[in-house]
């Protein structure tokens, strides 16, 4: 979920906030479904007393960071010298296996000239008919898709909210496969690998009743401030600011216009991290039952005036109120010190790295607004998203569980590293006992199955150990005190169908004030019409399924 612009849908509602993981899957397609009840009721009762997957970690690789119960993810410095190859025979048993898949990534090569796939087919075993859409077009592609009626095996459906979405648990009982006997409690150790993923992420696939996806697991730590540690020593400029004030005075200690640098390269990720500051709940808190949204904190509402006055201060990039700003690009040039991301950036700005061997970068922790030590990060969900399937005979589940098994195969493995780098020498090189992918790799290998299902992520940036560390020490530091969104794995037929629309709207109304177009005072009347447009109402179906 990694926008591009500040207060967009993602920077102004992150990651974490907007993301009730009951509702991360879904699209404009279910528009077209029926509302009717079909299969079991998608209720809080019926969903708490489905039996997960029981979790049964992969424990023959040791890490050099181990993770915890916390969330928090094992750390590798370098890919294990001697992958072993851990499936004897490919899961599939022959002809076409059918997914939908997205890609944040240029479209691949076809099969015909693609060696990389032509090889993934050979080890699952079958024709992999791959629907391959940029994730700008998932919308309308996959509600294209599934008005034919002609779902494929595995389907990856856009992220909600978004307008005209309804009837996600309907569409799933009439048209989607109910995993619960293949994969409730012990009934996963058929699917070793699958039976790595945690029960958090399992959690987010119960609609009806049942199990009616495969997750894809990621990391909690979530809305976290990047910043270039190179450059903050060239500056002698202090990267632990103890209170809001601090902060401030070291953005303007960075920021130098004349040479086209600025502390900030959004206003959404000053928005975040002052918001944190201040105690700004992720998303919704929750007290005796009853939840209230952040955009209703009063502190959400001194977030954007500390947030004004730091653009008037000069201290974020003058463009990146723009919708198409480069502010990633713009990171790791230098003329943005600092950004708010997700941790699953850390190795991407390294391999985007355009400064040089000095290039370096670390994590900073939000202090407490008046200081007094630090505050709590935004944790984000425990899944990117989940897979349903198509109904099926009890076979082709089978196979197809199969199948997903092998793309979960973890880190330490050749599967992985064939799945993940493609084929030594032409699609990666070794160095530093690390995979160091080519051009044809980066080309080749973006295929969108790591979308299907995947192994439970890692702290591993390739070829370099130290920026592994680093970011590995970060998260365990955060992670203890980040702030959970008590609405995470819940479903709101609200917040799916008008969520979007809402958030866009706020997300304009914020705009207005950091820009200086509208008063703070502003922000009342914007809530108060997002309360009457659908707010109340995703409150209202939360509360319902809070235990």
């Amino acid at each position: 979920m990694t926008g591009t612009a500040p207060m967009n849908r993602r920077s102004f509602l992150h990651s974490a906030a907007f993301a009730a993981v009951g509702a991360t899957t879904g699209g404009a397609v279910l528009s077209a479904c029926s509302t009717s009840s079909a299969g079991p009721a998608d209720t809080a009762a019926n969903n708490s007393a489905v039996k997960l997957p029981d979790y049964m970690p992969y424990a023959a690789v040791r890490p050099d960071y181990p993770g915890n119960s916390q969330g928090l993810l094992n750390g590798f410095s370098g890919y294990p010298a001697h992958p072993v190859r851990t499936i004897s025979a490919p899961p599939a048993h022959g002809g076409t296996i059918s997914a939908f898949v997205e890609t944040g990534s240029p479209i691949p090569p076809g099969l015909g000239s693609n060696p990389y796939w032509q090889e993934l087919n050979k080890r699952v075993g079958a024709k992999l008919d791959l629907t391959i859409v940029p994730a700008a077009d998932l919308t309308t592609k996959f509600a294209t898709l599934t008005a034919g009626g002609d779902l494929p095996d595995f389907m990856v459906p856009p992220l909600p909210p978004l307008a005209g979405v309804r009837g996600l648990p309907q569409f799933l009982a009439a048209k989607c496969q109910d995993l619960t006997e293949f994969l409730s409690g012990d009934a996963v150790k058929e699917y070793p690998y699958l039976a790595n993923i945690t029960s958090d992420a399992w959690r987010s696939c119960v609609f009806n009743g049942g199990i009616y996806g495969l997750p894809v697991s990621r990391g909690v730590a979530g809305s976290l401030m990047f910043y270039r540690a190179d450059l903050f020593d060239t500056f002698g400029v202090d990267p632990d600011p103890g209170s809001f004030a601090e902060f401030f005075q070291s953005c303007k200690d960075v920021t130098d216009a004349k040479k086209s640098r600025w502390a900030l390269v959004t206003a959404g990720s000053a928005v975040a991290f002052v918001a944190q500051m201040l105690g700004v709940p992720n998303g919704w808190s929750e007290k005796d039952g009853k939840l209230t949204s952040y955009y209703e904190d009063e502190r959400y509402k001194q977030t954007l005036s500390q947030v004004r006055t730091m653009v008037r201060a000069g201290v974020i990039h003058p463009d990146s109120f723009d919708p198409a700003a480069p502010w990633k690009q713009w990171f790791n040039a230098g003329s943005g010190l600092m950004g708010e991301d997700r941790y699953t950036a850390w190795p991407q700005y390294y391999a985007d790295n355009v400064a040089g061997p000095s290039f370096r970068v670390a994590g900073m922790r939000p202090p407490k607004f008046d200081g007094g030590g630090f505050a709590g990060t935004w944790q984000s969900p425990p899944v990117n998203n989940f897979t349903p399937l198509k109904k099926a005979p009890a076979s082709r589940i089978r196979e197809l569980l199969s199948v997903a098994n092998w793309l979960a195969a973890p880190f330490g493995t050749e599967e992985y590293l064939f799945r993940k780098f493609g084929l030594p020498g032409t699609d990666y090189s070794l160095r530093n006992n690390s995979p160091a992918p080519t051009q044809a790799g980066l080309a080749q290998t973006v295929l969108g199955i790591r979308y299907i299902t995947d192994a439970p992520d890692t702290i591993f940036v390739p070829g370099n150990p130290e920026a592994t560390k680093a970011c590995y020490e970060y998260q365990r530091a955060i992670i203890p005190t980040s702030v959970k969104d008590p609405t995470v794995s819940l479903f709101s037929e609200a917040y799916s169908r008008t969520g979007g629309v809402l958030a866009q709207h706020l997300s304009d109304a914020a705009n207005d004030i950091l820009t200086g177009r509208k008063s703070i005072s502003s922000w009342d009347s914007a809530v108060a019409e997002w309360r009457s447009s659908g707010g109340d109402k995703m409150r209202a179906e939360f509360e319902k399924q809070l235990g």
